[in-house]
């Protein structure tokens, strides 16, 4: 087993920080699924490794580009942002994000912080038939490691626009979306009161602040409420994202069948 270089060590250890996935236009891939993931969306795969005497089933079952480089476990744990050597790891080049949204369904995420919840989220927005994603103000970069291993590499599978607040009265005309959120109790509705139909756009907020003010300044949003018992404060927002996707995509799908059956 030939050692890889230390320059190669580095230089891909390097990517576990946003900078240098920035300048280097490279993104860390991690653990079987999102790499089979990052495979079939055609990413292009820059360097790939694997610890030696695997399983066949802890590798992707795809065609690797590339032979991978056989590392073993310290090399793999200093080049890995777990805590645990994965047992597959590889580089592709950051895929190019759309100029516009895509589809008539989007979820829109404004200054979600925490990968793991980013990560959830777009799990579930492929789960739910989402057709676009869109995140603005400061959130987490989708191809932050933590949100591809999140998602199990269905960041890749949808896409994802990263924009600034100003940009969005261009993406969704008044005249053309329906806006839904879950910040703003005022004329609230329970999130099975609404059909979801139609070119609509589900938002949700920051883990602390919620929604920024200053997104939709002239719109009138339709605010949504989730009832549950009493003893609960409030859901995590990958948990209330879900289950108001979930609805959603059961509306939309039942709309779907009628219009078909008429």
């Amino acid at each position: 087993m030939k050692a890889p270089s230390h320059q190669l060590i580095k230089d891909v250890a390097a990517l576990k920080q946003k900078k240098f996935r920035d300048e280097r236009g490279l993104i860390l891939v991690e653990g079987r699924h999102p790499i089979e993931e990052a495979l079939r969306a055609g990413l292009k795969l820059q360097q790939a490794f694997t610890l030696a005497d695997q399983p066949a089933d802890s590798l992707p079952n795809v065609a690797w580009p590339m032979s991978p480089v056989v590392v073993d476990e310290a090399v793999m744990a200093r080049l890995s942002s777990t805590s645990s050597a994965p047992p597959c790891l590889a580089v592709f080049k950051k895929p190019k994000q759309p100029a516009q949204v895509q589809g008539d369904f989007v979820l829109l995420l404004d200054g979600l912080q925490d990968p793991g919840n980013l990560g959830t989220l777009i799990r579930s927005a492929v789960a739910f038939g989402v057709d676009s994603v869109v995140l603005t103000g400061d959130s987490v970069e989708p191809t932050n490691p933590k949100v591809i291993r999140a998602s199990a590499g269905l960041v890749f599978a949808l896409p994802i626009l990263e924009c600034e607040h100003d940009a969005l009265p261009d993406l969704f005309p008044a005249s053309d979306w329906t806006i839904y959120t879950t910040t703003g109790v005022q004329k609230a509705l329970p999130y099975r009161a609404v059909d979801y139909t139609g070119r609509c756009v589900i938002v949700l907020g920051n883990e602390g602040r919620g929604v920024s003010k200053d997104l939709f300044p002239d719109y009138t949003l339709q605010a949504l409420t989730i009832p549950m018992d009493e003893r609960v404060e409030s859901l995590n927002v990958a948990v209330s994202g879900s289950v108001i996707l979930a609805e959603a995509a059961a509306r939309r799908k039942a709309k779907c069948s009628e219009a078909q059956s008429v």
